[in-house]
């Protein structure tokens, strides 16, 4: 019989200079991460303070009615959408009798999840190592000095927790070394692909239909809706047609392809231990010839999702102009849930966009289209839409 799932609370705070629309669309998220990490969501709560608790994040009165709440309903974990220090997440438990997690303790936990191959293990590995490094301090506070050796008079030794401290510096190590070595096979794989076979990767926000416009292109790939349901890189071959125009009987006749892989979807707050974690698999995308950007045109925060992955993508080096800069082809998929004025105005925001639904082929013409003229061959010089630009910073 199997166990029913635990059940958790979700919490973010509001600052004064926060609007709540974005907080609790931030929750919504927050709250398929955790259905996705195999939770039951009780309730939602937006936590309104105008400073942050320095022991505690949110304030001990409201945590407190937090653990009242949670002990009637059979809850628990707590679940922060905010990122919190070791030392905090260790007083919210002892203040709650709850077990918490933050944003970024969720995420990896779903990584772990979803974890399959050796490379995306370490991967994840790595990036927990890393995550719980400066976490470890608080978790021995109830040791005291571990006495010198024995026989040795005077010396206080070492404490628990600098030897934790020691353990985990040295798994990184280990994890780097491994990562580094997966990241030159992986690039030999990648040298020794066909030559002359134009390589595309597909990037967006997770759970955007990435997979499903592999299996659409190539004939290849299982699409599941799941948050993170792709974490190693799979890349297949796609047939892009003849190059002929038959009025004309200009081109060729012979088929053309590429080579596609699809990659790990992003996500705001992406953790930055798993962003530098995963760089031999996003490696996929900085060496790309091309890339296809796939959002939701349907999901209500697009705008939103494509600011993330036009940051991510600046934050692993893809540029979006400049000599090395990828053409890149904006795919608003899922198009069949949205009714024709929408489209109408997707069309005015995104004039450049294929919008398209993988599932039932709209669209594909189009993007078999645009790669069959654009790859090889330099980019087009083209206008950056607004997604792709750096946020402004606000003057001081």
């Amino acid at each position: 019989m199997d166990a029913s799932p635990l059940r958790c609370l979700l919490i973010a705070r509001q600052g004064p200079e926060d609007r709540e629309d974005r907080i609790q669309d931030h929750l919504l998220e927050l709250a398929e991460l955790a259905r996705s990490c195999g939770f039951e969501v009780q309730s939602r709560r937006v936590l309104k303070r105008p400073q942050i608790a320095p022991k505690t994040f949110y304030g001990s009165g409201q945590l407190e009615a937090l653990a009242q709440e949670a002990g009637r309903h059979g809850v628990t974990h707590l679940i922060c959408d905010d990122e919190l220090t070791g030392s905090q997440v260790n007083a919210i438990e002892k203040l709650t009798g709850l077990i918490c997690l933050d944003r970024t303790g969720l995420i990896l936990s779903i990584f772990e999840q979803r974890a399959q191959t050796r490379e995306a293990k370490a991967q994840v590995e790595l990036a927990r190592c890393e995550y719980e490094l400066p976490r470890l301090k608080g978790a021995w506070t109830h040791l005291e000095r571990q006495g010198g050796g024995v026989g040795l008079r005077g010396g206080p030794g070492e404490t628990q927790i600098e030897v934790d401290r020691r353990m985990v510096r040295t798994r990184i190590s280990q994890l780097k070394r491994e990562l580094s070595h997966l990241e030159q096979v992986r690039k030999t794989q990648r040298d020794g692909r066909p030559k002359g076979l134009p390589r595309v990767a597909l990037v967006g926000y997770t759970n955007a239909g990435k997979t499903s416009l592999l299996k659409a292109l190539t004939g290849e790939g299982e699409p599941r809706d799941l948050l993170f349901a792709t974490l190693d890189t799979t890349t297949r071959k796609a047939w892009l047609g003849q190059d002929f125009n038959p009025e004309t009987g200009e081109g060729s006749l012979e088929p053309k392809h590429c080579l596609v892989a699809d990659t790990v979807g992003f996500i705001r707050k992406l953790p930055h231990q798993l962003v530098a974690a995963f760089r031999s698999t996003l490696g996929e995308v900085r060496t790309a010839d091309a890339l296809l950007v796939v959002a939701d045109a349907a999901h209500p925060d697009l705008e939103d999702h494509l600011k993330v992955v036009g940051a991510t993508l600046r934050e692993i080096g893809c540029e979006p102009e400049g000599i090395e800069a990828q053409p890149r082809l904006l795919v608003l998929n899922q198009v069949d849930r949205l009714h024709r004025p929408q489209k109408l105005d997707l069309k005015k925001r995104h004039p450049g966009a294929v919008q398209s639904c993988a599932i039932e082929n709209l669209g594909l013409d189009e993007i078999r289209l645009w790669l069959r003229e654009l790859i090889p061959g330099p980019a087009k010089p083209r206008e950056l839409e607004a997604w792709e630009l750096p946020e402004a910073t606000p003057a001081p």
